[in-house]
């Protein structure tokens, strides 16, 4: 799960402080995200290639091009590089959710905004989740680290699905499912080379979930 950013363009974001400011807003957010995406994508690459632990943020700002404050100002810690994600993706997903059929249930609003497609098969979105799974699987300490990760999604989807009519206790349930389903699918993914269709495998495991609710013919 990695971020949906226009990344084509490096962007000091020291140069955007001081002349931007009478730049349309479109405009200043545009270079933030491109920033953000830009220093994500460092980071990314650096973890995988030389390993979370070995990697500095020095390093990171230089791949990036900015300063070692801007990518502080984005990303307060070292592990928040890795998880950049959420922010942007997680508003989506909800966006997603909640424009289903009002006659959809809580669970096949989220399975259908999930299995939709989104850019799951984006060049981009793919490279980035395999380095994003490459530097976990090289770090014991962000593989703990991730659980915290997780708890950020579950706790995302709840409101979604809370949102959509579900109790507390239901969307607690029903999140705590989709994201260890989602994170097993993205782990196997990874595993066997990150060639295979994501919508499609996170479609797969939904309907072996489903299946696992039907009696015996």
């Amino acid at each position: 799960m990695l971020p949906l950013l226009d990344d084509d363009l490096l962007v000091d974001i020291r140069r955007d402080d001081v002349s931007g400011a009478d730049a349309p807003v479109g405009l200043r957010e545009r270079k933030k995200r491109q920033a953000r995406a830009a220093i994500a994508d460092a980071a990314l690459e650096l973890f995988a290639d030389k390993g979370f632990d070995d990697t500095t943020v020095a390093e990171v700002a230089v791949r990036a091009g900015v300063s070692p404050a801007t990518v502080a100002r984005y990303y307060p810690t070292k592990e928040s590089l890795l998880f950049a994600d959420v922010e942007v993706k997680a508003p989506a997903l909800r966006a997603a959710v909640l424009a289903r059929p009002a006659s959809e249930s809580p669970y096949t609003a989220l399975v259908t905004a999930l299995s939709s497609g989104g850019n799951g098969n984006d060049p981009e979105h793919r490279r980035r989740l395999m380095l994003s799974r490459r530097a976990i699987a090289s770090s014991p300490v962000l593989r703990g680290r991730a659980a915290a990760f997780m708890d950020v999604w579950r706790d995302a989807i709840t409101e979604m699905v809370v949102a959509r009519g579900a109790s507390p206790e239901e969307g607690r349930v029903l999140a705590t499912v989709v994201t260890a389903l989602l994170d097993e699918v993205g782990r196997r993914w990874a595993f066997d080379g990150g060639t295979d269709d994501l919508p499609t495998l996170i479609a797969e495991a939904f309907a072996a979930l489903a299946r696992t609710h039907r009696r015996p013919a």
